[in-house]
């Protein structure tokens, strides 16, 4: 008698692995904003706060690097329960030492976090349908968003008085194990890592490259120096945890549309337009600081939300792009790749945020977000008037008049 091997395409794994992705969200959350909030409360230098943010992101990156080949040696699982394991025990490390050696436990988080990315991403990505893969990522950053605005509302107000906060993140990471481990769906194959390299990446989907790179340097301040950013700005602890929580409640409302759009529309123009809209709404909250402070923290939530759903959201759109434009079948690769694009930005924009902010005040944060997104925009535009997005027919995008090459290049 032959036992059948589970199914690795089977709604149970891909629930077991996003049921686990949303408690590390959780967990993660909680502890992305009790420690820029309380270094901030302690008087620490706002460049001390962006360093170590972007300690998070360096480790990040170290993790692109090394942890592909871990989950392919050891499988998805196995994988994810080591990196949830070494999450836990970094958190618990927090209230044992000073604010200025917080950047040690969150290099180590950084770099399990990279670990439950690859797991993640290459899971659901390698597993979705071409036509649907998109709208399967927006699902899946939807209920991120869910999880991460319920930990900062709900756990928010707790985390101003107690240190117990990180032993309750701690148990989160912990108890993200309990529905991966439990499955009897296997993860997908990874018999073998296929290597995309950036210039490679670069060559088939610069759009990709930008968007994941910009997500990074916009979503890197806005998750970590937000805190920081509010406090400056004179809110009391309250509002600043409302303002950081109106970002992602923006990224929520437009996950799903630009999720939709990511597979019936060609990319670069979703980017132009998201990356534009953030240069115009920080240059028009920086003018309202600058000229009505009074009326400034009535516009900051508002202009905050719509800034998170411009910008955040358009990771689904570049990696849904990479996705097409380089084939499933390098998922662990391509995976690593990308994220190792959104941990570069994540990693230098803490830092030159913080560094504005530390010259200019609260409004060099602003400043930052719209001289970056004006940039983008621009090169954004020269891209499309230089090649012209492909047309869309039947679910395929073709160039106009394409040759063979660029049909292989362009199909969907």
């Amino acid at each position: 008698m032959t036992t059948q091997k589970p199914p690795t395409g089977s709604v149970a794994a891909l629930g077991a692995i996003v049921s686990g992705a949303l408690l590390l969200q959780l967990a993660g959350t909680i502890v992305n904003m009790v420690v820029p909030l309380r270094m901030a409360v302690a008087g620490q230098p706002p460049l001390l706060i962006g360093l170590v943010a972007s300690a998070y992101s360096v480790g990040f990156l170290v993790g692109c690097f090394a942890m592909p080949s871990l989950v392919r040696r050891i499988g998805h699982i196995r994988a994810f329960a080591v990196f949830a394991a070494l999450q836990a025990a970094a958190t618990l490390s927090f209230p044992l030492m000073s604010e200025t050696w917080w950047a040690a436990p969150r290099l180590f988080m950084g770099l399990a976090a990279a670990g439950h990315g690859i797991c993640i991403e290459s899971w659901i990505s390698g597993q979705a349908s071409g036509a649907r893969r998109g709208r399967i990522f927006g699902v899946y950053q939807l209920l991120n968003r869910v999880a991460m605005i319920g930990s900062q509302l709900g756990v928010g107000y707790l985390a101003i008085q107690s240190q117990d906060v990180f032993l309750l993140a701690s148990m989160v990471f912990s108890i993200a194990l309990i529905p991966v481990a439990l499955t009897r769906a296997r993860g997908p194959e990874s018999s073998e890592v296929v290597s995309v390299g950036l210039k490679a990446l670069w060559r088939q989907a610069p759009a990709a490259v930008v968007g994941c790179l910009y997500v990074g340097l916009v979503s890197g301040p806005l998750t970590s120096v937000t805190p920081a950013y509010g406090i400056l700005a004179g809110l009391d602890q309250r509002d600043t945890i409302l303002l950081t929580a109106g970002i992602q409640l923006g990224a929520l409302l437009m996950q799903w549309p630009m999720s939709l759009l990511a597979d019936r529309v060609a990319s670069r123009p979703i980017m132009l337009c998201a990356v534009s809209l953030v240069a115009a709404t920080a240059s028009a909250l920086l003018i309202i600081q600058s000229a009505e402070p009074s009326q400034a923290r009535f516009w900051m939530f508002g202009l905050f939300a719509l800034i998170g759903g411009c910008s955040v959201p358009l990771y689904t759109v570049a990696v849904t792009h990479a996705y097409l434009r380089i084939g499933r079948e390098q998922a662990v690769g391509l995976s690593a790749q990308l994220l190792f694009l959104w941990g570069t930005g994540a990693a230098i924009g803490p830092v030159v945020a913080t560094a504005l902010m530390q010259v200019l005040g609260a409004g060099g944060m602003l400043v930052y977000l719209m001289g970056l997104s004006a940039l983008v925009a621009i090169y954004i535009a020269l891209r499309i008037t230089r090649k012209p997005s492909p047309l869309i027919l039947d679910g395929e995008r073709v160039s106009p008049g394409p040759t063979i090459p660029e049909i292989e290049l362009t199909k969907r």
